[in-house]
């Protein structure tokens, strides 16, 4: 199959409704929030759905569209109330929800039909028969797992026809596309319901067990306390490359994160499509700077 380079989306990540028309403003052409329900950022100031309205008119206004994470791992009798939500979201205008779960799935599939689901990087989607699984379902996009590389990327999109995401910049999770249950263990927070804390950043040490007297530190003394979590992914200098290989959206991670950060991230990787759709040329003239303003906003 013949690949077919489109002008990929920039994906913002929103959360605040403040966040959301910023994010717009800086470059985005879609967003992505949480509701009150079925979403994995517990501690993100998620929307209500007075201000998923405001966000969708203001989205529309701009030409851009608002997506609705929902996915959360359910357990039994977290999916009741589930297709009124869905339903509620698709009379709002969401252009699409953002689901890991089959039963989720099957739900909003069978009572909102006309509202498009995307598939999460929850769901491990590494291969191009597993995205030709999801589309026959009636899926109309995947968001691709993170540790899918590149050269993975090009293949699969050689072998289907429906929408990519790929994720390009922000946090990774040690933990295979983020189903860890760290934070489950260290904190009594279920990650994969929306209460990561992320454990995986704290500062850890190393220490024998020793039958008897003191425990020491096994990491040396001028070995600093370390932290398990990966270091945070930034693909700046890979956009031609995206595009090239067919990618429709290109997801930024960081609900939680400030608006400097929405702003500058949004406005980055905006101007490296541009760039990169100019020349490439034009975008390895630019390429420092943007790699630069991502430095400066690292943490942030």
């Amino acid at each position: 199959m013949s690949i077919t380079k489109t002008r990929p989306e920039v994906l913002a990540p929103a959360g605040t409704l403040e966040k959301l028309k910023v994010a717009i403003d800086y470059g985005a052409d879609a967003v992505y929030i949480g509701g009150q329900a079925y979403g994995l950022r517990s501690r993100a100031g998620n929307f209500t759905f007075e201000e998923m309205a405001e966000g969708v008119a203001y989205a529309s206004a701009h030409n851009a569209k608002v997506y609705v994470a929902a996915n959360m791992v359910t357990h039994e009798g977290n999916e009741k109330g589930a297709g009124e939500w869905f339903r509620t979201l698709r009379d709002l205008g969401i252009s699409a929800v953002i689901v890991s779960d089959p039963d989720l799935i099957a739900i909003c599939a069978a009572e909102a039909p006309g509202l498009a689901i995307h598939l999460s990087t929850q769901a491990s989607a590494t291969n191009y028969e597993n995205l030709e699984f999801w589309k026959n379902l009636g899926l109309e996009r995947v968001v691709l797992a993170r540790e899918v590389s590149v050269e993975e990327l090009r293949e699969i999109r050689q072998h289907t026809d429906v929408e990519i995401e790929a994720f390009v910049h922000g946090a990774m999770c040690i933990s295979y596309s983020g189903r860890c249950v760290l934070s489950n263990y260290m904190s009594m927070r279920d990650s994969n319901r929306g209460g990561c804390s992320q454990s995986c950043r704290w500062k850890y040490d190393l220490y024998d067990m020793p039958f008897a007297g003191e425990r020491k530190s096994i990491t040396g003394e001028v070995t600093e306390e370390f932290s398990m979590s990966a270091v945070d992914m930034s693909m700046i200098e890979h956009i031609p490359d995206m595009i090239e290989n067919g990618v429709n959206s290109l997801k930024i991670e960081g609900r939680m994160k400030s608006i400097h950060y929405v702003s500058t991230v949004s406005n980055v990787y905006k101007a490296a499509i541009d760039a990169s759709l100019e020349s490439p040329e034009r975008f390895e003239e630019i390429k420092p700077a943007l790699v630069d303003e991502l430095w400066k906003n690292y943490g942030k």
